[in-house]
């Protein structure tokens, strides 16, 4: 029997071990997590919860329909004006109260800070950054899709300063690029 006994005190503290792990996830593991994949079912009742933050291309074209005309013709119709001029929630904001007081004014766009993830609201851009974000020849990239060699293409168009954040613009418009 005694030769035996740290069997049984090992079991004995494996299933009290078992049952307090099973004990502690049910503690830690939402109620909802599960129900319908892995994640939290009621995350979408939270997450429906929050104002949007992505505006659409409608709310901007609201009042820019200059752009919309200009984007008609273009490829750059399935570029989200987000993905150019930032997320513009407070221009967005300005705009929708103008539409009930006159008074009030609306910010113009600021230059950009040539950072991706900006906290500029809305901005111009006018730098090859953003263009070559889509456009630089990268692996993966479906063939369909217009890549450059940024150094033959540029030389091939004959650029004044192939280091200029502008140079896109020399030839292009954002708008409607003319691809």
């Amino acid at each position: 029997m005694s030769a035996t006994r740290h069997l049984q005190i090992l079991a004995l503290l494996l299933l009290l071990g078992g049952g307090a792990a099973l004990q502690l996830r049910n503690m830690l593991v939402p109620a909802t997590f599960g129900e319908i994949g892995t994640y939290r079912a009621a995350a979408l009742g939270t997450n429906a919860a929050h104002p949007l933050t992505f505006p659409s291309d409608a709310r901007c074209l609201k009042c820019h329909e200059d752009v919309q005309e200009e984007r008609v013709e273009s490829l750059h119709t399935v570029v989200r004006c987000v993905h150019c001029h930032g997320f513009g929630a407070e221009h967005i904001t300005q705009a929708t109260a103008v539409e009930v007081d006159s008074s009030v004014t609306i910010a113009s766009a600021q230059d950009w800070d040539h950072h991706f993830p900006t906290k500029v609201d809305l901005f111009i851009t006018y730098d090859r950054a953003t263009c070559l974000a889509c456009h630089q020849a990268t692996v993966g990239m479906p063939d369909s899709f217009l890549q450059i060699n940024v150094a033959e293409h540029l030389e091939d168009q004959g650029a004044e300063d192939v280091e200029d954040v502008n140079v896109c613009f020399e030839c292009h418009t954002g708008h409607s690029p003319g691809l």
